[in-house]
């Protein structure tokens, strides 16, 4: 519940500058390319912080790498609410994004040692549906101060939330020996004994000599691009080349971008949520390629349903476009919740996790940071509505095709991760009869 909590705090801060983007544009005389660059260098921060806390968290407390990162770094947010113009917001949006990095990997870790790995999909659909709860939340809270007057509270509210999350996590968290829900090591393991198997720095690198985790990052950075691009400029499109309104009438809901976002992000979340159980349900009927079946399709079903919302977004009434746009969300979800998390999880040793979640990231995130920047700078030169047709629905195409490098790779890597799970146990016995 607390890592959810985390995941819906975080997750609604990161579309602080979408629902809010219109209003900076008016406020400032800002472009797509300053918008895009301000998403575009906060997560870089966000990429190039992860290695640290993933090997953090890794060497030391899980918990306290959480507590630090989410609930003090989260008065940088609260901070912008009170800065006078774009430059100084831009410096304390990248500077906030260097404490961003630590939630996910973090909780990586965690989740595998509290779930075995036929339902670490349900574990991840959750926490990520809790997330995109938070990102409905926020969407629509925000809604109610996207004016001229009211933007800055916005931020304010999410840093007093970002504090509350540390206090959450403090709270109610617990944290498992490394290893504690493999099979192999369950009975053995303990706080003490694990300090066996601690990582060094050198050890993080390691991680990249595991073949599917080639596999996520190549899926990752093709994959993530079109993410990024919606969740920046989704609402922007829906009020620059749509007509709608940035603000939440319920009296009038028609024409309101803030709540076809939300639609987006509900289907989402449900889609987070199923495709975790779709993914464990694949994984017992079967253990070598069901992931990665259902992963590869939802990629698939995301190509021609995008395509349709951009490009014939304009003809369609506001419930029609709603209804489309919720189904597509509702399809898309499935891969990371579903297939990517639980392989990476299962071909990485227990102490390794969150560096291996860091190190992933920090690949994929520094190759996709910088969609935001190409498509504000293609919807300078070429028009929104191309842009994002470019940037949205092609990636997922190649997403596609490399999701299939999984079947080669993934039955190898859980296979030899399992035999060095056996290893480790014989090794623990060893030292408890000696």
């Amino acid at each position: 519940m607390a890592l959810g909590f985390g995941f819906f705090v975080d997750r609604g801060e990161e579309q602080a500058m979408s629902v809010l983007s219109p209003i900076l544009q008016t406020v400032f005389s800002l472009n797509f390319t300053q918008l895009g660059l301000m998403t575009t260098l906060r997560t870089i921060t966000q990429m190039l912080s992860a290695p640290f806390w993933g090997y953090a968290a890794d060497r030391w407390s899980r918990k306290k790498v959480l507590i630090f990162g989410t609930g003090v770094w989260g008065l940088w947010t609260l901070v912008i609410g009170f800065l006078p113009d774009f430059g100084s917001i831009l410096t304390v949006r990248v500077i906030s994004g260097l404490g961003l990095g630590c939630l996910m990997p973090a909780s990586f870790s965690l989740l595998s040692d509290h779930f075995p790995s036929e339902k670490r999909g349900m574990a991840n659909g959750i926490i990520y549906a809790a997330g995109l709860v938070g990102v409905v939340i926020g969407v629509v809270a925000l809604g109610f101060v996207a004016t001229v007057d009211l933007w800055r509270w916005g931020f304010i509210g999410l840093g007093l939330f970002s504090v509350l999350t540390g206090l959450i996590i403090w709270w109610l968290v617990e944290e498992p020996p490394r290893g504690a829900s493999e099979a192999a090591l369950a009975d053995v393991i303990t706080h003490e004994n694990e300090q066996q198997f601690a990582i060094n720095v050198a050890d993080m690198f390691k991680t990249l000599k595991v073949p599917t985790i080639w596999a996520a990052i190549a899926q990752g950075v093709t994959g993530t691009m079109p993410w990024v691009v919606m969740a920046f400029f989704m609402i922007n499109w829906l009020v620059r080349e749509l007509g709608y309104r940035n603000d939440i009438d319920f009296a009038d809901p028609t024409g309101s971008a803030p709540l076809v976002f939300a639609g987006i992000v509900v289907g989402t979340a449900i889609s987070n949520l199923m495709g975790g159980f779709i993914g464990d349900w694949a994984e017992r009927f079967n253990p070598d390629y069901g992931r990665t079946i259902i992963g590869q399709f939802s990629v698939f079903s995301g190509v021609p349903l995008t395509y349709i919302l951009f490009s014939r977004g304009a003809a369609l009434t506001f419930w029609q476009l709603f209804g489309l746009a919720f189904f597509t969300a509702f399809m898309i979800g499935w891969p990371g919740t579903g297939a990517k998390n639980p392989m990476m999880a299962a071909v990485i040793p227990p102490e390794m996790r969150s560096s291996a979640f860091s190190m992933v990231n920090v690949i994929e995130g520094g190759l996709s940071a910088f969609a935001g920047l190409i498509a504000g700078q293609l919807a300078d030169h070429i028009g929104l509505t191309q842009a994002l047709l470019w940037t949205i629905p092609f990636p997922w195409i190649i997403c596609g095709i490399v999701f299939s490098v999984f079947y080669f790779t993934y039955p190898r890597d859980r296979d030899r991760m399992l035999a060095q799970l056996a290893e480790h146990r014989e090794r623990l016995l060893e030292i408890g009869d000696s």
